[in-house]
């Protein structure tokens, strides 16, 4: 009997750089779900409430190109019209990944997602949905999958960490402006020593502050009331951040060699590495950390004209709420009472800089730092040996919000012993601006 042999997945050196992973990946998928070849071309256009779609057979011939209704008891029609052996093609916006996952459950259909900025697809000349759809059928039929620059689709596990994340993150914005409101209300009314000899953020801090201020004094009657409902407002969002706390615990559990060497890092917390676990996943996905990186929207842009180059402010692709927690990551990493290299770059980058533009330069060389220790799983490490001592010290104190003591929390990994064996035979490699451990040749 004839053995079946495992097809092998290329290297993603094997095609152009701008291929990711996720390309190739589609790319053996294709070949499996559509032995045969691929029999129909489909290019679908999102709006609010209905789509465009376009269908072209292997000749090149449109076969339909039509709207169809997006609401959730007219969405079935959109469904029938795809048949086994197609390969669909749509941008990255929201809502997508809804409809992409439900599309590729039917049999035989594959659905890739692109980034909406490779594709040109705003330079043509007719803006419409219409046009566009066509645009992304012709583009998937005659552009092999492996060269597109795709977007993985997100499971429904994955997708629920992101929704968690990016909730409780709107709460924490939220909960930041209202603090401010009650600021501002306190020092236009003449006090504003408040913010120092009072924690807003507690309860109990507002309220000795709304008495001592305002009193019983009738002249400010309304403006205690305001005060009063302002402290209100934060009590409710305070027990949401407490529930989105345990929420962030549960994302964390679910992978604990992720969590243990992202918690390695001095000023990583809960929240940095809940994002993080939310939105990047599985780091195999990309091939070098400049690719993370741009991912998470920390890499410049970059205009050209002529013969000048002209580099400006970081993309900001990818989601916020991972890109905001890594800065401040970087801004905790300040308040550690140790050095280590990361800490200096960020201090020597800060005399000639504003402190937000050095944070984010600090947190792209920290993102590359993530995409090495998580690809030869290897823990945060230092070379001097007072230093390492310290950050055994820092390791014993640290605590992460609903999980507990870091340390603990490392040992019940299940690789943690042999991330320890490993990290500890590995040599030094300078990495932008940090020596850390990496395997070596």
């Amino acid at each position: 009997m004839e053995e079946k042999r495992e097809e092998k997945l290329p290297h993603v050196s094997e095609f152009p750089e701008y291929c990711t992973p996720v390309g190739v990946t589609v790319g053996r998928i294709r070949k499996v779900m559509h032995p045969s070849g691929t029999k129909r071309f489909i290019g679908v256009d999102l709006s609010k409430q209905s789509c465009y779609v376009c269908i072209i057979n292997r000749d090149g011939q449109i076969e339909l190109h039509r709207n169809f209704s997006l609401r959730s008891d007219k969405r079935s029609e959109l469904y029938e019209k795809l048949q086994e052996g197609d390969l669909v093609l749509m941008e990255a916006s929201t809502g997508t990944f809804n409809i992409a996952r439900a599309m590729n459950k039917l049999p035989g259909v594959l659905v890739c997602v692109v980034n909406p900025h490779s594709t040109r697809i705003n330079e043509t000349k007719k803006k419409t949905d219409k046009e566009d759809s066509l645009f992304l059928a012709k583009l998937i039929l005659r552009t092999p999958v492996e060269e597109l620059q795709l977007v993985s689709i997100p499971s429904d596990q994955e997708m629920e960490n992101r929704e968690v994340i990016s909730h409780y993150r709107q709460v924490d914005n939220r909960h930041t402006q209202v603090v401010n409101q009650l600021h501002a209300l306190f020092f236009d009314k003449g006090f504003p020593e408040v913010g120092k000899t009072h924690d807003l953020h507690t309860k109990v801090g507002r309220y000795d502050a709304i008495e001592k201020c305002f009193g019983t004094d009738r002249a400010y009657s309304f403006t205690k009331r305001i005060a009063k409902d302002l402290s209100k407002e934060l009590s409710l969002l305070e027990e949401q951040q407490a529930v989105g706390e345990r929420q962030m615990a549960r994302i964390v559990k679910q992978n604990d060699r992720v969590a243990a060497i992202l918690g390695s890092i001095p000023g990583v917390g809960l929240k940095t590495i809940a994002a993080f676990i939310a939105f990047v996943g599985d780091v195999d996905r990309f091939s070098q950390g400049k690719q993370l990186s741009a991912y998470c929207g920390l890499v410049p842009r970059v205009y050209q004209s002529g013969q000048k180059d002209g580099i400006r402010k970081i993309t900001k692709e990818g989601q916020a709420a991972l890109r905001e927690y890594l800065v401040e990551a970087v801004f905790a990493m300040m308040r550690t009472k140790f050095n280590f290299p990361l800490k200096e770059k960020y201090l020597e980058l800060r005399q000639r800089m504003k402190s937000r533009k050095a944070a984010i330069a600090v947190a792209r060389k920290l993102v590359v730092m993530i995409f090495s220790m998580l690809k030869n799983g290897t823990l945060f490490m230092v070379e001097k040996e007072e230093n390492r001592e310290q950050v055994a010290a820092y390791h014993k104190r640290k605590y992460i919000q609903s999980v507990g003591k870091y340390y603990k929390f490392r040992e019940s990994c299940k690789d943690i012993s042999a991330m320890i064996e490993i990290t500890n035979t590995f040599y030094s490699n300078e990495l932008g601006v940090l020596k850390f451990k990496q395997q070596g040749a």
